[in-house]
């Protein structure tokens, strides 16, 4: 009798023991298998945003471009794009039309209930560019420094907090009417340094090799990020090992045309 009481208690602890670890297990991704049957990634682009998404020759072409076929080769199936307004992104991901947003995307706080952000590909924060040869190393060395932004930017709104909140002596010049003129005016020696957005930045770099440098860590945290319906839990997982996998290869880098200062 005793020994099959025992048998009966084991029986049920080894029961609770199977139960607790299919609690445990993640449910199937039905939103991946669907992609996967399918075979195709529906990626939704708005195309108006040059390096990362553009139209050339009747294509649409750029870094998310890129990004997104990658990510659906590692998926093992074909990318296709779905051109949309910017305003109309998270509508058509809401409504089924697309599966992922990959569109230079930034993370919103506010969106987390229905969409589920990927881990960060690229860094489009405000960063400090100086001359290859500069005694300026961080941005903490910009006191009593000529800065130049573009007027009525981001850069230049980030440059006057520092000017009022830690940095009384800098001299903000947002006398240039776009990031690029702000660089030209560093490289002519007429500011010490610039503030402009990592993007503008990293494009400059493409188009005049060494002319600046850019400074690490930027000065404000802008990443952008790929978007999917909240209950895509295995595609995020898959989305964001290829991401690490392209950061750790330094492909992201490459492909993104500098993945973050």
């Amino acid at each position: 009798m005793r020994r099959t009481i025992d048998i009966i208690v084991i029986v049920a602890l080894l029961a609770a023991g199977v139960l607790v670890w299919l609690g445990q297990q993640r449910p199937p991704d039905r939103y991946l298998d669907d992609i996967r049957a399918r075979g195709a990634l529906r990626v939704g682009i708005d195309p108006t945003y040059p390096p990362f998404e553009s139209v050339r020759d009747g294509q649409v072409v750029g870094h998310d471009v890129d990004l997104a076929g990658a990510i659906a080769a590692d998926l093992g199936v074909e990318v296709e794009v779905k051109t949309l307004a910017l305003d109309t992104l998270y509508d058509a991901l809401a409504g089924g039309n697309v599966d992922v947003l990959v569109s230079a995307l930034p993370f919103v706080y506010e969106r987390q209930k229905e969409v589920r952000y990927s881990v960060p590909y690229y860094q489009a924060g405000q960063v400090v560019a100086v001359l290859p040869d500069s005694l300026i190393r961080s941005a903490a060395a910009l006191e009593g420094r000529a800065v130049g932004v573009e007027l009525g930017s981001n850069a230049d709104t980030e440059a006057r907090r520092l000017a009022r909140t830690t940095m009384p002596r800098m001299q903000v010049r947002s006398t240039y009417h776009s990031g690029d003129e702000a660089l030209d005016a560093l490289v002519r020696g007429e500011v010490d340094a610039a503030v402009t957005d990592n993007t503008s930045a990293q494009a400059y770099l493409r188009a005049h090799p060494g002319a600046v440098e850019v400074l690490s860590p930027p000065l404000t945290d802008e990443p952008y990020v790929v978007a999917m319906p909240a209950r895509a839990s295995g595609l995020a997982g898959q989305i964001n090992a290829t991401i690490e996998r392209l950061r750790a290869s330094g492909e992201l880098a490459r492909m993104v045309g500098g993945e973050a200062p």
